[in-house]
């Protein structure tokens, strides 16, 4: 028969663990929006360098100087910003990946109606 005092115990320490893995959860979960609102400013921000590589390309080109392209600094200083984001984007996808591995691979919480070896 159990005592009030062991009772009490286990009790207390299954709402400890309960506790623990609710924040470790909501810990993931958080970790998780966190990185995917970082990819979606990073995307955005590939986007917006895109789109200024792509209009110094054609101003460029309206001049007649596609010869002088590879040399120009503003098109090296564009182009080192949307590698810079895509190496960025690259980096958040595999801790997002990392992150969800880890998530998949936590235990689940014990079924509270699967008989225990104390019962």
């Amino acid at each position: 028969m159990n005592t009030p005092t062991g009772m009490w115990s286990r009790f207390r320490d299954e709402v400890r663990s309960v506790s623990d893995r609710t924040r470790r959860g909501a810990r993931r979960v958080y970790d998780e929006g966190v990185l995917r609102v970082d990819l979606v400013s990073l995307r955005r921000e590939r986007r917006r360098g895109l789109a200024d590589l792509g209009e110094r390309a054609l101003k460029v080109w309206n001049k007649g100087e596609l010869s002088m392209l590879e040399g120009d600094s503003e098109m090296i200083r564009l182009r080192a910003r949307v590698e810079g984001v895509d190496a960025a984007i690259a980096a958040k996808e595999v801790e997002l990946s990392h992150l969800r591995a880890a998530t998949e691979k936590a235990p689940q919480a014990p079924d509270p109606e699967a008989p225990t070896p104390e019962s």
